[in-house]
């Protein structure tokens, strides 16, 4: 687990280390997160090694750490879009009896209709909970018919909305 030092080292060492890699200079986070997304995974591989050399920390904290906090701060917050998303995912899942081609469906629509504003690593951890949870689990256990599934799904529907 990265420390709130090390978190506040993160971005000055990360830039650091990225500026030795690939012999740029980097005026910006934004312009940092525009070339590690850039980057061949075996270079990335060897970024996080470095960093966490530097701060202190395991290659796997600071990787998890860059992907699951460092770079939300480029994506529209999960928040605002959450009713939405979980509304097309019950949509969708009644077209589907496994959780994997719900999420991925939903996901793909999702990422249509709102491109480069969500962050896809955090939008497949919300659904894969959707699906897990026990609405998403009645939804994909049952495969009803066209005209059922649509009174199913509005049924659902108003009971997540009285637990929220």
């Amino acid at each position: 687990m990265i420390t709130k030092v090390q978190s506040v080292q993160f971005g000055a060492v990360l830039k650091f280390v990225i500026e030795q890699v690939t012999n740029a200079t980097v005026q910006s986070d934004a312009e940092l997160f525009a070339i590690i997304k850039n980057l061949p995974l075996k270079q990335k591989t060897g970024i996080w090694l470095s960093v966490s050399l530097r701060i202190g920390s395991t290659p796997s904290e600071v990787h998890d750490y860059f992907f699951n906090t460092w770079q939300l701060q480029f994506f529209q917050s999960h928040n605002s879009f959450k009713n939405e998303l979980k509304e097309l995912f019950y949509k969708t899942a009644l077209q589907y009896s496994d959780s994997k081609n719900a999420i991925n469906k939903t996901l793909e629509e999702f990422q249509q209709k709102y491109p480069n504003n969500c962050n896809e690593r955090k939008l497949k951890q919300i659904l894969y909970r959707y699906a897990h949870n026990k609405g998403g689990k009645q939804v994909l256990e049952k495969s009803p018919e066209p005209l059922e599934s649509e009174i199913m799904f509005q049924n659902l529907m108003e009971q997540l909305n009285l637990i929220q």
